[in-house]
C-alpha cells in the first residue's frame, strides 16, 4: 500500500513549483534591497502614518515561540515546512493548488530567511550569531497603522512571504469551503 497516490511532480506540477521559487526569490529580493536602503526601527512614510516601511526582526517562531532563538526557531519551521509538503501531497485534492503554492512560497521565504544575519547597510551573511550591529531574524518592513479597534497601536510589520502565506490560506479557507458546500 501507497501512503502517496500520486507522484510528486502529480501534485506539485513544475508551473507550481516555479511559482513558489518565483515567490521565494520576490520574497527575499525585497528583503535584502530592506536591508540595504533602511536602518532597522526607522521608518519612511509611503502613505502617510498609514503606510510605512520599517526594517525590523522578527526573531520568533509563530506567535512569538523560540523569540530570540534562531536554531529552535528554524528547526519549528523546517518541521512546519515538511508537514505542509507532505499533507497537500497526502491531499492532494482539497483546496485550490494556487492558495497552496502560494503558503509555501511564503514559508519558504522565511525559512530561508532565517539561516542569516542581517547586516543594515551591507546585506546579510549565513549564520545564527549575530555580531554587534547585526541582527538575527525574519526581516519584516510592511507597516500598517490600521484602525485601533485591532489591539495594536499599529498593525505588526510584515513582508512579501507573510502576505503569500496569508493570501494563500485565505483562498485555501474560501475554496474549501466551497468545496464543503458542493
Amino acid at each position: 500500500m501507497k501512503y502517496f497516490e500520486k507522484r510528486f511532480l502529480d501534485v506539485y506540477r513544475p508551473l507550481y513549483i516555479g511559482v513558489i521559487f518565483l515567490g521565494i526569490i520576490l520574497d527575499l529580493v525585497t528583503k535584502f534591497l530592506v536591508i540595504l536602503y533602511f536602518e532597522p526601527h526607522r521608518y519612511l512614510e509611503v502613505l502617510g502614518s498609514f503606510f510605512r516601511m520599517t526594517l525590523t526582526f522578527n526573531t520568533g517562531f509563530v506567535f512569538g515561540a523560540f523569540q530570540d532563538n534562531a536554531i529552535p526557531s528554524l528547526i519549528a519551521t523546517g518541521i512546519a515546512i515538511v508537514f505542509l509538503i507532505g499533507y497537500r501531497w497526502k491531499n492532494y485534492d482539497l483546496g485550490n493548488p494556487w492558495g497552496w503554492n502560494l503558503v509555501m512560497a511564503g514559508a519558504f521565504g522565511n525559512f530561508l530567511d532565517k539561516f542569516f544575519v542581517k547586516i543594515p547597510g551591507t546585506g546579510f551573511r549565513f549564520g545564527f550569531q549575530p555580531n554587534v550591529g547585526e541582527y538575527i531574524g525574519v526581516v519584516d518592513f510592511l507597516d500598517f497603522d490600521w484602525p485601533d479597534f485591532l489591539l495594536f497601536s499599529r498593525w505588526p510589520a510584515f513582508n512579501v512571504a507573510d502576505s503569500c502565506v496569508t493570501i494563500g490560506l485565505t483562498i485555501l479557507i474560501f475554496t474549501m469551503k466551497l468545496e464543503e458546500e458542493k
